[in-house]
């Protein structure tokens, strides 16, 4: 591994000093502000260049694996942050892709798991189905966001 470090310009390993790999991964992304570190759902590190892929997308893709903690993060990001809610049959669009089956079987799952006891639902007078956190967002407030984000009304001033 030291090879290739220092084959790729990384570190210079010729002094004879044993540096760590996390030392060098420290000097890496020191040395390169664009590189981030992303904190896997496997518990790995992973990298990537923020200019060519954005910290909301590589979570997207990490979490693409597991269904359960995809649907639940982004909707309790949105809930917190936006403050919004989000229609279900989004998870189906890109960047998610999920199928409609994988969708229903992962709100199953967290609808009898405690640590998804958050993530709720709210159906708007069309029949839409939205999906919020209640850590963020109260009952009747995620109701109101979703009739009018489901009615348009959001894109009017």
């Amino acid at each position: 591994m030291e090879h290739i470090l220092a084959d790729s310009g990384i570190a210079d390993l010729d002094d004879g000093q044993n540096a760590s790999l996390d030392s060098l991964i420290a000097q890496m992304l020191a040395a390169h502000p664009d590189l981030a570190v992303l904190s896997s759902v496997s518990g790995q590190a992973l990298y990537h260049d923020t200019t060519l892929l954005s910290r909301t997308y590589a979570a997207i893709l990490d979490r693409k694996g597991s269904p359960v903690i995809l649907i639940a993060e982004e909707v309790r990001k949105n809930s917190a942050e936006y403050p919004r809610t989000l229609p279900v049959d989004l998870f189906e669009q890109p960047p998610f892709d999920l199928r409609v089956e994988e969708i229903e079987v992962s709100l199953k799952s967290m609808a009898v798991n405690p640590e998804y006891q958050d993530i709720s639902m709210t159906i708007t007078s069309t029949g839409s189905v939205h999906l919020f956190s209640s850590r963020y967002l109260e009952r009747s407030y995620a109701a109101f966001l979703a009739e009018r984000a489901d009615t348009g009304l959001l894109l009017n001033p």
